[in-house]
């Protein structure tokens, strides 16, 4: 009987130590590095200023505590700014144990088609970069609008345009693009309201032949300006057939302008005024600390990409820590029942838009685009 006492004595002193070990462990998963997933076409040159906001904004999470007291890593995926790939990189990190929230990705388009692959694997998409105003659709439920709709900038435009005294307007768009066709939709929405006529509203760039076409066209009907929503290479293609042209006429152009650098003709830039919302050129307040910050680690001044960046990625771990969980519905609630503090200011979610960032026009002075004095007022980055 003693030896049975002796042995269950023995064997309860190895599963306590067990018990201890198992605990141990325990805590050191609590202590772990926490991974956030990051996607974006980084293998692309434009990408670097996106990076390092991402990178600035990791380092002082951690430097404040990390997330629920886990230091945080960052895995970047590259997307390729294709819609097919997106998806593909979607579907693999969706399954990733860790971090709930994804960051990206660069294109409506992808966006639209992958929130959905993240909602089902119980994650969050938060979209640093696009504008669409669909996100809040029934069928994107899990994805947040970080940066102002395409309806506050294309309020905020045509405002900027009935304030200069223009009422005829010519709009261009790149074919089959969303952001583009969304955005002109709205500008025609704002246009109406304000009693500016829209002559003309096209989406094909084929080649500078043709495009003399569209300008004799805006010539006889009395087109004042032209709204240009365009993407990629079209952006390119446009200001080099508007300068060979000889056009002359103020171009409103929508932010995807500055997302990444093009070649535009010196000629035009002193007609072309760009819908904006980062002020690149602050002397107080959270975005002059943010660019102080970023010329001290960089070397160079921040772009929109670069502020946007550094915004959700803070805007996430803020969420998870006022949460104080890693649970999705906890972090929803918070999302939806809270304030957060961030670049841009006070910021809120409304049906998972974020409003409160302020949208105005810029200007090009000595080859930057900086904040012209907007006399709008500048508008609201809400619905």
């Amino acid at each position: 009987m003693k030896k049975h006492l002796m042995v269950l004595s023995i064997l309860a002193i190895i599963v306590s130590g067990g018990l201890l070990c198992f605990g141990c462990a325990t805590e050191t998963t609590k202590t772990s590095t926490l991974s956030v997933d990051v996607v974006y076409p980084f293998s692309e040159d434009y990408s670097q200023s996106f990076k390092n906001g991402i990178e600035l904004a990791a380092r002082e999470i951690n430097d404040q505590g990390g997330i629920l007291n886990q230091a945080i890593e960052v895995n970047y995926n590259d997307d390729g700014n294709n819609t097919n790939t997106a998806v593909e990189v979607a579907t693999r990190i969706a399954e990733n144990p860790g971090f709930p929230i994804v960051i990206g990705h660069r294109s409506t388009d992808d966006v639209l088609k992958v929130g959905s692959i993240y909602h089902q694997n119980n994650k969050l998409l938060f979209a640093p970069i696009i504008a669409s105003s669909k996100l809040n659709l029934a069928q994107n439920p899990g994805a947040y609008l970080c940066a102002p709709s395409d309806d506050a900038m294309a309020s905020e435009l045509v405002g900027s345009i009935a304030a200069q005294g223009i009422s005829r307007i010519a709009v261009v768009h790149s074919a089959g693009n969303t952001y583009g066709k969304d955005f002109i939709q709205k500008v025609e929405e704002h246009a109406n309201a304000m009693g500016i006529e829209i002559v003309d509203a096209v989406s094909y760039l084929p080649n500078l032949d043709y495009f003399r076409y569209y300008v004799k066209k805006w010539d006889s009907m009395g087109a004042q300006a032209i709204v240009s929503a365009c993407v990629g290479n079209d952006i390119t293609a446009l200001y080099e057939y508007l300068e060979k042209t000889g056009n002359t006429r103020p171009v409103f152009a929508s932010y995807d302008i500055e997302v990444q650098a093009y070649t535009i003709p010196q000629s035009m830039k002193n007609l072309i005024q760009v819908t904006s919302y980062f002020n690149n050129t602050a002397t107080a307040g959270a975005e002059a600390a943010f660019i102080q910050t970023y010329q001290q680690a960089y070397g160079q001044n921040p772009d929109l990409p670069a502020a946007q960046a550094y915004m959700t990625m803070h805007l996430a771990a803020d969420a998870a820590n006022q949460a104080q969980s890693l649970e999705t519905e906890a972090i929803k609630k918070v999302l939806a029942e809270n304030s957060f503090e961030t670049v841009y200011g006070s910021l809120s979610f409304d049906k998972r838009l974020i409003g409160g960032i302020p949208v105005f026009q810029k200007i090009y002075l000595n080859d930057q685009l900086v904040p012209r004095n907007n006399i709008t007022g500048g508008g609201n980055g809400g619905e």
